[in-house]
Formats: structure tokens, sequence, C-alpha cells
């Protein structure tokens, strides 16, 4: 599916709360009222925090790309979710290769994020762009919760 990249701005936050909603991502860390709103208006505030438009105008997919988050060394992609209607499109890849490009684009060698034990599919497309796990954090942001650390080289 074609859509836009752009960065999101206030109007879209509520559309962005929307993509998290009926996701394991959003069941094992956000359902604690205005934790995923805070995150999101943050990476607002800092432009970090990207959008994926259909023809329409509808937010089909977002991802918070921090340009020096992996210890101030290269970018890292801190969040990333489609929209329950949209999955299986090709919007999660096409956001993360715009991932990939932009931290390109800014001379950076490696790119990072970390993906949950809990979600093996989007591990899969992590790897099917070239990430490479290179480490593994139990109990990494929450207890219970286990993360796996990939890198790609750019």
């Amino acid at each position: 599916m074609n859509v836009r990249i752009t960065r999101a701005d206030e109007s879209r936050l509520r559309a962005c709360h929307e993509v998290f909603l009926d996701s394991p991502l959003y069941d094992h860390y956000f359902t604690q009222e205005g934790r995923l709103d805070s995150l999101l208006a943050d990476g607002i505030a800092r432009r970090e925090l990207w959008v994926a438009l259909t023809a329409q105008d509808e937010v089909a997919g977002c991802m918070w790309m921090e340009p020096d988050g992996f210890f101030g060394a290269f970018p890292y992609l801190a969040l990333l979710g489609v929209k329950k209607s949209f999955r299986g499109m090709g919007i999660g890849h096409t956001l993360v290769e715009t991932f990939i490009g932009v931290s390109r684009s800014l001379g950076y060698r490696k790119c990072s994020l970390l993906v949950s034990h809990f979600n093996p599919r989007t591990k899969n497309l992590y790897q099917s762009l070239g990430f490479k796990k290179v480490g593994y954090v139990p109990d990494c942001i929450l207890p219970g919760i286990h993360e796996n650390i990939m890198v790609k080289d750019l």
C-alpha cells in the first residue's frame, strides 16, 4: 500500500494512539492510563514521531525515531506501530525503510532498535531488512518483558 511518511504534529496525537490499540505492544506496555499519550506527545514535541498517511490522509502507522538514542552513538527506533486495519500491507516495512534511510542520510553508520520477546512477527520484519540481534536484556523495561537488541549496519 502506498503511504506518505511525514512528521507527526499535535493534530495527529489521537490517531497515533489508535494505531497501537489491539496490539500486543499496547497490551504489554500501555494499559496504564495516559502512558501512551504522554509518550506520543513527547515524540511530537521533539519532532521525532513520524506517521504513515494514506491517500485519504488517515494515519495508518507511526514510529518514533530518536536520532542519538542508542547511547548517543546512532539512531534508535523507539516505537513502531501499524493500525490493525492496515497490518499486513507493508506499512511497517515502509516505516522501517524510512528509519533506515533517515539514519543513513544523517551520516550514521548504524541504526538500532529493541524488539520484545512476545513480538516474533516484528522481529522477523526487522531481520528481513538486515537487522541483526546483538544482545538480549531480560526484564529490560518492565518485569517479565525481555528485549532483543538489534542493529543494522548502514
